[in-house]
């Protein structure tokens, strides 16, 4: 077993609100140390056939040093809750649909799904319990929308349901470079097979600094990150209501 450092939750401009090519997104993470990519493409815009060329693209953009795996993050049909899935051989499974359908039909091809940033528009209070035997995870810290500390209310619903924690950077701009990544331990080279096979398995861990990301949920340095992501977010307010 090889243990991967891997970014989760990465877009492109193959996703409507990012503009990094998928070159660009493997210099650049390559550079920082990962070797493979969680890609995750917003289901808007794609069709089977685009998904073909994503995944074409993908791996012509993929190179020695780092693997560009595709996935699309599915959207409910008021866009409130998100899903990420990733699979070998997974066709597109259409845009829009009701989550606990998507989480059947991902399940149906061998494919895993992660909960995405479930606070967002209150996504969490849409959870269902029979989600959890069709989920992998969930996303415990977003990088877009949790910011430099984790979210303990994801952490308490991963905890509650049983499910694996992610880490993810939900990168669109380089805003969202910040040193989370999965650790993931893979049978094999980084491919989507083994990847899906090891989350599948429960063979992954989040971490933040190269450490257990868990520890950040709690005690003196999860109150230390807290408290400076809240200094953070008011200081942003505070540019922001500056007015010229």
């Amino acid at each position: 077993m090889t243990a991967l450092r891997v970014a989760a939750h990465v877009h492109s401009a193959w996703s409507y609100d990012a503009e990094w090519a998928l070159e660009e997104i493997a210099r650049a993470f390559g550079r920082r140390g990962y070797h493979a990519v969680l890609m995750a493409e917003h289901d808007r815009g794609f069709d089977q056939a685009r998904w073909q060329k994503y995944q074409d693209a993908c791996r012509a953009a993929s190179t020695s040093r780092i693997t560009l795996i595709p996935g699309i993050e599915y959207e409910d049909g008021d866009s409130v809750v998100h899903t990420p899935v990733w699979g070998e051989h997974v066709p597109f499974l259409g845009a829009g649909r009701p989550t606990l359908d998507l989480l059947h039909a991902a399940q149906n091809e061998g494919a895993v799904a992660v909960l995405a940033h479930p606070w967002r528009r209150d996504a969490i209070a849409r959870y269902q319990p029979e989600w959890a035997p069709l989920l992998a995870a969930v996303e415990i810290w977003n990088r877009k929308y949790d910011g430099i500390a984790p979210n303990r209310q994801a952490a308490s619903l991963a905890a509650a349901a049983d499910l694996g924690r992610f880490a993810a950077l939900d990168f669109h701009t380089s805003r969202q470079f910040f040193p989370l990544a999965m650790s993931i331990e893979v049978a094999g080279p980084p491919t989507a097979g083994t990847l899906t096979d090891a989350i599948r398995k429960g063979n992954f861990r989040p971490e933040f600094i190269g450490l257990p990301a868990l520890r950040f949920t709690g005690g003196l340095e999860g109150a230390t990150l807290q408290a400076m992501e809240a200094a953070r977010r008011g200081l942003r307010r505070g540019i922001r209501s500056i007015k010229p």
